[in-house]
Formats: C-alpha cells, structure tokens, sequence
C-alpha cells in the first residue's frame, strides 16, 4: 500500500505542468514545414481524428485569446498525432524529471498574425502552448 502511494506521487510529479493564459512575451516564430501538415492519409488535407479535430479547436481558441483574435483569423499549419520521447510531451520543464516512456499525443502548430506557435497534448489531455526554447521534435508517427 505505501509503495502503491509513493508510486503514485512520483507519477504526479513527473507530469507536465498544463499553463494557464499567459503573455507571449519571449515567444519566437517557429521555422516553418514544407508543406502544411495535417493528418497523414487525409483527403483535401482535412483533420479526420475526432479528438484531433477537436483539441485543434481548443488551442485555436487558447491562441485567440491570447492575442485577442478571432479564431478564424487563425490557420493551422499542422495538426497531427505523433509519439513523444518521455512524458513531457516534448515540452520539458528545467529542473524537473520525466517517465522516460514512450508517450502518444499530438502536436498542432497555428499561425495568427504571421508567427507559429507549437501546442502539444496527450492522448485525453488538453493542448497546451509549449515555448519555442522548450520545444522538442516528437519521434515519427504516432
């Protein structure tokens, strides 16, 4: 039972933390892909996971409000699932440790007023803004 409980603790302090609203400040634009990337296999270039589409969605209008934008002002540029190295979804923190496990997510990057801005998420988690200077490249596919 109590190693049940310190298994538990570590798992918690080991998750990535999920930031609220904040200011862009320090946020450069991220070099952009050859080609605008959505779900591999989709016809017309369309996002054809449901719970892709709809974290798409979320971090549209996550961005939205950041810059107080309408969220049809803003573009996707990729939005596809993938699998992250660890359990910081490719968005480590300084000082903090990580399940070196292989993690299924997805990485959505949108573009509003001529920069890029990378969200990542979990399977079943929210998309949250990962900072360029964080950022991590998932490893191929999901």
């Amino acid at each position: 039972m109590l190693l049940a409980g310190v298994l538990l603790g570590v798992m918690g302090a080991c998750a990535p933390a999920r930031p609220g609203i904040s200011p862009l400040e320090g946020f450069s634009p991220l070099p952009a892909p050859a080609e605008p990337t959505l779900a591999p296999g989709a016809p017309g270039g369309s996002i054809v996971e449901p719970q892709l589409e709809a974290l798409v969605e979320q971090a549209r209008q996550d961005l939205a409000a950041r810059l107080s934008l309408d969220p049809e002002e803003i573009r996707v540029i990729e939005a596809r699932a993938v699998t992250w190295p660890d359990s910081s979804l490719g968005c480590p923190e300084p000082g903090r440790m990580y399940l070196q496990v292989l993690t299924p997510g997805y990485r959505i990057v949108l573009e509003a007023q001529g920069r890029r801005y990378a969200y990542h998420a979990g399977r079943g988690g929210s998309p949250f803004l990962c900072p360029p200077d964080r950022a991590r490249e998932p490893l191929e596919g999901p």
